[in-house]
């Protein structure tokens, strides 16, 4: 199941990859002779006078075939006869449709889910598994006193604790619980090694629906949020501060994408969608031979009158998918290593 859910996700950011690159080939009219999802020998195919629509039996990757981009090529209206400033767009509308895909499910969940808001008085909205004061306390308790200081504010709980917490085991706290005051004594818990223990209480929120003008701009915040991590994490890849064993390929996506499907919850798999969408648009971005932002870099060049002879770049693409191939390779034997801890 975990593999079916992993090729569900992964399969719709790329058919919304090749389908921006086959509806700009299109409005160009470039004449496409191929649209297909999966990779490998065809499954399924259908064709209409002019483009084969197919499904192949490998469920990773997907490719639209436009045609003219072949070196020397004299089809008409072929890619390569046309601008530079529509090669450009073609190439980019992949990358494009990934942030839209990612850009729509953050406005779906931001929508749906709306804002909390946290309630300032000083009532346990929840617990945490791992806290001993979990067999104590229970959710809806207020929160009067903490060794004899009055609360009546959330912030003061996190104030009163840090300060007498320091070389305790446990808290003298009293509580008011369906209208009666109780004292308790609530024993906290060390979650780390060096840090005070906590008591392991969560505030009270409500959730509030988002008007239009917030949620559209929430919604932006959190893809820049998104996007800008995702750079950090590429930065971090070039820069050599991610090691070669932390590099994972497609295995380790099924494994992420497996824990996130046996949490339960459909709204952890939409977040992991649009994250995943983002991180395949940048790496489509990259200037790398090969990928969507390598082809770019040659486009750009040519907007600013420098022109690549095609041999040379088709050659350059050559290598680029090689050492691409060979990535994938790694991360995949990494991804294993990691799973079976060889």
């Amino acid at each position: 199941m975990d593999i079916i859910i992993a090729l569900l996700l992964l399969g719709l950011i790329i058919f919304i990859h090749e389908l921006g690159h086959f509806l700009a080939a299109r409005f160009f009219r470039m004449p496409v002779s191929e649209f297909a999802i999966g990779m490998g020998p065809e499954l399924y195919s259908y064709y209409n006078g002019k483009t084969l629509y197919s499904i192949r039996v490998i469920p990773v990757g997907g490719f639209v075939n436009i045609d003219g981009m072949e070196v020397g090529s004299k089809v008409e209206n072929g890619f390569n006869s046309k601008p530079p400033m529509a090669r450009f767009v073609v190439l980019f509308a992949g990358v494009f449709m990934n942030f839209m895909l990612a850009l729509i499910v953050i406005f779906g969940i931001t929508f749906a889910s709306g804002k909390a808001i946290q309630n300032t008085n000083p009532i346990v909205g929840n617990i945490i598994k791992e806290a001993k004061a979990s067999s104590v306390l229970k959710e809806k308790d207020v929160i009067k006193e903490i060794d004899g200081t009055k609360i009546s504010t959330w912030a003061q709980i996190g104030e009163t604790i840090s300060k007498d917490s320091k070389n305790r085991d446990t808290l003298d706290v009293m509580v008011e619980r369906d209208g009666k005051n109780l004292s308790l004594t609530v024993p906290l818990t060390k979650m780390e090694e060096g840090r005070a223990p906590i008591m392991g209480i969560i505030p009270e929120y409500k959730f509030e629906r988002y008007g239009l003008v917030d949620g559209v701009k929430q919604s932006f915040k959190i893809f820049i949020g998104v996007f800008e991590d995702t750079l950090g994490g590429v930065k971090m890849l070039i820069t050599g501060k991610v090691k070669a064993k932390d590099i994972s390929g497609p295995v380790g996506i099924v494994k992420v994408v497996g824990d996130a499907s046996r949490s339960g919850s459909s709204g952890i798999l939409l977040w992991l969608l649009a994250i995943l969408s983002v991180n395949v648009g940048i790496f489509n971005l990259l200037p790398f031979p090969a990928l969507d932002g390598g082809r770019i870099i040659f486009v750009i060049l040519e907007l600013v009158g420098i022109k690549v002879d095609k041999k040379l770049e088709e050659r350059v693409h050559t290598i680029g998918m090689l050492m691409l191939f060979g990535l994938i390779i790694f991360a995949t034997a990494n991804d294993i290593f990691n799973i079976f801890k060889f």
